[in-house]
């Protein structure tokens, strides 16, 4: 399926559900998951991931939260702590593992994408330029929250 701007909305709607179904399959904790909000731009990341759709989906997934509870994911993942390279390294791991499976259900759905490799955000990034974004903000604790961002560029 190619997407056009008259069923963007129901793309945004299967996008939404196959995130929550991609964080709750690929990170094992239980997630608090909000609801859907539109941002407009300019998106800033201290540290996170951004991955590129290609396809019938044309747009970037980001993840953003901070180091330390990237951390903590990737040990309760893996059983040990990561840090410095290992947890940058984890960081695009875990970003490509949830676009993956975002992308998969959103074939089951007849809406083909492709994802592009991951790229890691650290410092102050500012991202600019795309035409439409959804936030979803999941929570694990009070201090524990990943903010999923799909910039949508159609």
């Amino acid at each position: 399926m190619t997407v056009k701007t008259n069923n963007i909305n129901a793309v945004i709607k299967e996008v939404y559900n196959g995130t929550i179904f991609a964080v709750k399959n690929i990170i094992p904790l239980e997630p608090n998951i909000g609801a859907p909000q539109l941002i407009n731009p300019p998106l800033t990341v201290n540290f996170g991931v951004m991955i590129g759709f290609t396809g019938g989906l044309k747009g970037e997934l980001v993840l953003r939260s901070d180091e330390a509870f990237i951390g903590e994911i990737g040990e309760v993942m893996f059983g040990m702590p990561l840090s410095n390279d290992m947890l940058e390294s984890f960081a695009g791991e875990l970003g490509n593992m949830i676009a993956g499976s975002l992308s998969t259900y959103l074939a089951e759905k007849d809406i083909k994408t492709d994802i592009t490799h991951p790229t890691v955000l650290k410092g102050d990034a500012q991202l600019t330029g795309f035409k439409r974004a959804l936030l979803v903000e999941i929570e694990y604790s009070e201090s524990k929250k990943i903010a999923i961002y799909l910039l949508i560029n159609q």
